[in-house]
C-alpha cells in the first residue's frame, strides 16, 4: 500500500500529435521511490472511448507505460466524463481502475463529474453513453464509423451544460462532502481549479487541471498540506528534497 500519493487530472490530451511533453513528465514519475503511488483522476485525454476503432497510439503508449510502472508501484486510473470503458477494457494495465472511486483508510478520491446532481443534462448524457447496450453498438461500430462517431461525442463533451461546468458547486459539494464518512479527506478534479472545502470535519481538495499549467499535486500524510508544483519539477521529488520542504512550510 503507497504511504504517498502523486495526482494528475485533467490532462485533456487532444492526440492531435505525439504528447512527448506529457510522456517526459511521466519518465519523470518513474524515478520516484516505489513508495509514492500514482493516481490519474480523469479526463486524461480529452476524449478516450477505450474500444477498437477509437483508440490511437498515444492511448496504447499511455497504456503501455502504465503496466511497466504497475510492476514497481501503485498505478490507480479513474474514469472522468470524457473517457469510456477504459476500466473494462483494460482491468491489466493498472494496480486499480473504476469509473466510480478509489479509497485508501479516510482518503477517498474521485473525478468529480457526478457531485453535481442538479446537472440533470450531464446525468442523462451519462446514462445514455455508458450504459451495455452503448457499449455493444459502439464496438460493433468502431471499425468503420469509430473516428465520426467520437468527433462527435467530443464536441458533445465540450459544449454541453457550460453553466455548469464553468462554477464550482459548492452547496452541493459541501453536501456531497458532509455525507463521506467522519475525518474523511476527499480528492477530485473536473472543475479545474484549486480549493480546498472543509465541513463537519471533513476536507473537500479540488486539485488543478494538468492541461492548464503542466501541474502536478503531491501529498504526504505526515504534512499539513498538498504541494502543487510544476512538472518540470519532478525531479526534485525524486530527490526527496525542496518540494517536501515546502510542503512543511505552506
Amino acid at each position: 500500500m503507497s504511504k504517498r500519493w502523486l495526482m494528475i487530472a485533467d490532462a485533456h490530451l487532444t492526440c492531435r500529435e505525439p504528447e512527448d511533453g506529457f510522456f517526459r513528465m511521466l519518465n519523470g514519475v518513474s524515478c520516484l521511490p516505489a513508495d509514492i503511488g500514482i493516481i490519474f483522476l480523469g479526463d486524461i485525454f480529452d476524449l478516450w472511448i477505450a474500444l477498437r476503432g477509437y483508440e490511437n497510439d498515444e492511448h496504447r503508449r499511455f497504456l503501455d507505460w502504465c503496466r511497466q510502472e504497475k510492476t514497481r508501484r501503485q498505478i490507480v486510473f479513474l474514469e472522468g466524463n470524457h473517457e469510456f470503458f477504459v476500466a473494462k477494457t483494460y482491468p491489466d494495465a493498472f494496480s486499480f481502475s473504476s469509473e466510480d472511486s478509489y479509497e485508501d483508510g479516510a482518503l477517498q478520491w474521485l473525478h468529480g463529474d457526478r457531485i453535481n446532481k442538479k446537472d440533470y443534462t450531464y446525468t442523462m448524457l451519462r446514462f445514455i453513453l455508458r450504459n451495455v447496450l452503448t457499449r455493444g453498438f459502439l464496438w460493433c461500430i468502431g471499425p468503420t464509423f469509430g473516428p465520426t462517431f467520437a468527433h462527435y461525442v467530443r464536441e458533445r463533451l465540450r459544449t454541453t451544460n457550460q453553466a455548469h461546468k464553468q462554477s464550482f458547486p459548492e452547496p452541493i459539494a459541501l453536501k456531497f462532502l458532509s455525507s463521506c464518512p467522519p475525518d474523511s479527506i476527499v480528492f477530485v478534479g473536473h472543475f479545474h481549479d484549486r480549493l480546498t472545502k472543509t465541513a463537519d470535519g471533513r476536507t473537500l481538495e479540488v486539485l488543478p487541471a494538468y492541461a492548464d499549467a503542466s501541474e502536478l499535486v503531491y501529498y504526504d500524510p505526515s504534512t499539513p498540506e498538498l504541494t502543487v508544483f510544476p512538472a518540470d519539477r519532478i525531479g526534485e521529488l525524486c530527490s526527496d528534497n525542496s518540494l517536501k520542504q515546502e510542503a512543511v512550510e505552506s
